[in-house]
């Protein structure tokens, strides 16, 4: 990897980092070249605003996602709900919520694409939307803590999503 795109991940990583830690509101330029390292000029030469930073977190976080459902080797709702595990590059689209909700759009546009897929390929695609919704909700709770089920129950919640998310024939 060239220099460039190593830096450039290294500040996408240090701005979750940000996120994680301190919280959305705490996203900044400073606090982000603080936490990679680097000079606040070194940061603007790959992204020249805050927007600009946050769209890149969720522009990564969007091809990561897509990525792990094509790698999970399995239909594409039961892929979606094996691939909605909060990793810290999905704070993007958090800090995207609390700095300027209309980085959003490109979110919305490629879960409406995600949508009609589950429509298409599932079984039963009330019971594929209910999969798909259901993960959702799970990776929200385990995203923001808010009392996410673990262990074995967190396993068998997955398994019966997977269940739900049965593939046409």
């Amino acid at each position: 990897m060239s220099p460039a795109p190593a830096t450039r991940n290294r500040l996408l990583d240090a701005a979750a980092t940000v996120v994680r830690r301190d919280g959305a509101q705490a996203l900044t330029l400073d606090a982000v070249a603080k936490e990679a390292a680097v000079s606040k000029g070194g940061l603007l030469y790959h992204f020249k605003s805050k927007n600009d930073l946050v769209a890149a977190m969720v522009e990564r976080w969007l091809a990561d996602f897509g990525r792990e459902m094509d790698e999970a080797d399995v239909a594409f709702v039961r892929g979606y709900v094996k691939a909605s595990t909060p990793d810290e590059h999905e704070l993007g689209m958090l800090a995207a919520l609390v700095a300027d909700p209309s980085l959003l759009v490109a979110v919305r546009r490629q879960y409406g694409i995600w949508q009609d897929r589950v429509e298409r390929e599932s079984r039963d695609p009330v019971d594929g939307t209910v999969a798909r919704l259901a993960a959702d909700g799970l990776w929200l709770a385990e995203l923001l803590g808010m009392g996410p089920p673990a262990g074995e129950l967190r396993d068998r919640v997955l398994e019966r999503l997977s269940e739900l998310a049965e593939p046409l024939d």
